[in-house]
């Protein structure tokens, strides 16, 4: 399949168009035309990952987070940034990025968070707008909010988040890790500052990551619940995701998950 095929196929579902003014989800490097058959998913790019792509023979590597994101002003190897785009380029790997977009299109990443933890039937935290050409007009915006088949404490509820994320550890904001859970709102990424959004709503728990310390006061203060799983806990299931959409929407194409996934984060 060619790669301008391709991201016509991807963007049907995930428009590009979804994304936040600041992003830069869409292609980044590659050729419209170029033949794809072997893609390499992963939440970001580094060397350990362009390393991995060039050692497995990948024509295209898919990232959540955009590889070209800041200004760049000089692409040289003694960079970074450049050592990649070098390394990219001289290799032939087209690089494909699906980040805000992802977040708020339906059948993205909260969504894909929900199905883990076993939410089927959710509803939008934060609707953003209608798009007329996007699922027949549908509000469409960042989070999901869902409710559990059967209440829980937050303590055996972290208990299951661990377990079913593999998660080693989840940070709790609150004044009561013994309260009963029922409806949750989920926000991949950075979404802690939706706390002050569920204060006044029947919501038990918000989920995400990269919460501050002065978020975190501020939340306890208001008798919010929040359980803070990093950015990483909450996004690395980007690759298994979007393998499994390309699988079973798209086909014909090898697509590896990146065993080279790097948490810059290590519990000590």
């Amino acid at each position: 399949m060619k790669l301008d095929e391709l991201i016509r196929v991807i963007e049907k579902k995930f428009p590009k168009n979804l994304q936040y003014n600041w992003d830069n989800s869409g292609l980044n490097i590659g050729y419209e035309e170029k033949n794809i058959s072997r893609i390499l998913t992963t939440l970001e790019i580094t060397e350990e990952t362009v390393d991995e792509a060039i050692k497995s023979n990948v024509d295209l590597i898919i990232s959540h987070h955009p590889f070209l994101f800041s200004k760049i002003n000089k692409i040289v190897d003694t960079d970074v940034k450049g050592k990649l785009v070098i390394k990219l380029i001289e290799n032939n790997i087209a690089v494909y990025c699906m980040h805000t977009n992802y977040d708020i299109a339906f059948g993205g990443l909260n969504d894909y968070f929900l199905e883990i933890i076993g939410i089927e039937n959710c509803g939008i935290l934060d609707p953003i707008s209608s798009y007329g050409d996007y699922e027949n007009g549908e509000m469409v915006g960042l989070g999901r909010i869902g409710k559990l088949e059967k209440p829980t404490t937050i303590e055996n509820f972290i208990i299951d988040l661990k377990e079913q994320l593999k998660l080693n550890t989840i940070r709790f904001v609150g004044k009561n890790i013994n309260g009963i859970v029922k409806n949750i709102a989920v926000v991949t990424g950075a979404g802690a500052e939706y706390f002050e959004m569920i204060a006044n709503n029947d919501i038990d728990v918000l989920i995400t990551g990269d919460m501050k310390y002065h978020q975190a006061v501020d939340a306890y203060e208001m008798g919010v619940n929040v359980l803070d799983l990093g950015h990483y806990g909450t996004e690395y299931i980007f690759s298994d995701a979007m393998k499994k959409y390309i699988d079973e929407e798209i086909g014909g194409i090898e697509v590896q998950v990146s065993t080279k996934m790097l948490n810059p984060f290590i519990e000590c």
